[in-house]
């Protein structure tokens, strides 16, 4: 019995074209996939909460590193600056204030924030938490 040998394919572009549509699909699902949102300029270590209350839209975001340094909306501001810049915001209109702080800032330093905030004006504070376990 006498079997024909396959013949070679002539065209090898043809041969990678399946390849570089994979490769090409790949691409644009990690462009996708990847991470969309802009990182925070400090790390923090968001604190926990059994609450399942999402977080609203905030246009103020306050955030605390541990060490208590402080930013609003990215800027770096000190406890007598952030009083002034906020009763300057809030001299606009009633507005949100969300405050992302990090798990392991002293409790006190949290409440005296706080207090700041509400002696600039401020009404409506959102204390972003993540869920437990999560």
């Amino acid at each position: 019995m006498r079997l024909k040998r396959p013949e070679p394919a002539g065209d090898s572009e043809a041969n990678l074209i399946p390849l570089i549509n994979v490769v090409f699909l790949l691409l644009i699902f990690f462009m996708l996939a990847g991470r969309l949102a802009p990182t925070e300029p400090i790390a923090l270590e968001p604190l926990r909460s059994d609450s399942p209350q999402g977080a609203r839209a905030a246009p103020l975001v306050v955030l605390v590193d541990r060490a208590g340094r402080i930013r609003l909306n990215g800027e770096p501001l000190d406890d007598t600056t952030l009083a002034g810049r906020i009763a300057e915001i809030l001299a606009d209109g009633p507005r949100r204030i969300q405050i992302k702080a990090d798990a392991a800032l002293d409790a006190l330093r949290l409440v005296a924030l706080l207090e700041q905030l509400r002696a600039a004006g401020a009404e409506e504070v959102d204390l972003l938490t993540l869920a437990r376990g999560g």
